[in-house]
């Protein structure tokens, strides 16, 4: 970005590497050097989609698993997530949920 620089290409951090999850799990913009990273949400993180989910309902749960412990090894890490959610406008001045100091 114009005032962060590119985030780091570094998207599955040694602190997301779990037994059950080896490689890591993964991060969608993440600036570890500010002390957070922005996950883009799509609609398979919210509701059940045939697609997505490989037409087991029960994936959408392992999905919402895999966030929730994603969330909490970043909390562990000093990683604050920021959510841009599929039905969101990011170009809105409506919402001032993500705000950032520099």
């Amino acid at each position: 970005s114009k005032y962060l620089g590119p985030p780091s290409k570094i998207r599955r951090p040694d602190f997301l590497k779990t037994p059950e999850y080896y490689q890591g799990l993964e991060l969608d913009i993440p600036y570890y050097d500010y002390g957070f990273a922005i996950e883009v949400q799509g609609v398979q993180h919210e509701k059940y989609h045939e697609y997505f989910h490989g037409g087991d309902p029960n994936n959408l749960i392992k999905q919402q698993a895999r966030d929730q412990l994603k969330k909490e090894l970043c909390e562990k890490n000093q990683i604050a997530l920021r959510y841009v959610w599929y039905y969101e406008d990011p170009f809105s001045n409506n919402d001032k949920k993500f705000t950032c100091t520099l």
